[in-house]
């Protein structure tokens, strides 16, 4: 990971191998093994951890070796919710929506599960990278939802691709 200051208030991190480019809020970091073992208890973890200071709010990034075109992110989507909805009914806080970012669209939706103080918010999203599945999480407590989503949506916001067969083909032909 290559990060850089960007301002006082933000750093830019490469990371996925340096396939797509990150804008984190100041302070924000890979958590330590122990908290990503306590936040992530499974044999698979995701690829990419960031976390702020405390480890409440945390983003994760995963590029899986799944066929995704753009024109299918809000069909990808909109599955990925209804599977969660199947396994937690009533979660869903946003529905399953398309915006666009640097990257091009994503797709995204939000739910809550339980937790032992305070129930979590989740918030899952997909793009396109290089026509693989991109998955991303965005995880916090439910009381910090709403001042959380700002935060959400400028890392969203600034995810750049790079190095990819696409950026590397339009390169040529200039």
């Amino acid at each position: 990971m290559e990060t850089r200051e960007e301002e006082a208030i933000c750093q830019v991190s490469d990371c996925l191998q340096g396939r797509i480019r990150i804008t984190l809020p100041q302070g924000w970091q890979r958590p330590s093994n122990e908290i990503l073992a306590r936040k992530f208890p499974y044999r698979t973890t995701p690829q990419e951890v960031f976390s702020d200071t405390q480890a409440e709010q945390i983003i994760t990034f995963s590029l899986l070796d799944k066929q995704l075109q753009e024109k299918q992110v809000y069909t990808a989507v909109r599955e990925i919710q209804r599977v969660i909805s199947h396994i937690y009914p009533e979660s869903i806080r946003e529905q399953a929506r398309m915006i666009r970012i640097k990257a091009g669209v994503a797709g995204i939706f939000a739910f809550i599960t339980g937790g032992i103080r305070e129930d979590a918010y989740h918030s899952m999203f997909i793009l396109s990278v290089d026509e693989k599945m991109l998955l991303g999480s965005f995880h916090l407590p439910e009381g910090q939802a709403e001042s959380g989503r700002k935060t959400r949506m400028d890392i969203m916001r600034s995810i750049q691709i790079l190095n990819t067969q696409k950026n590397t083909e339009a390169y040529k032909s200039i």
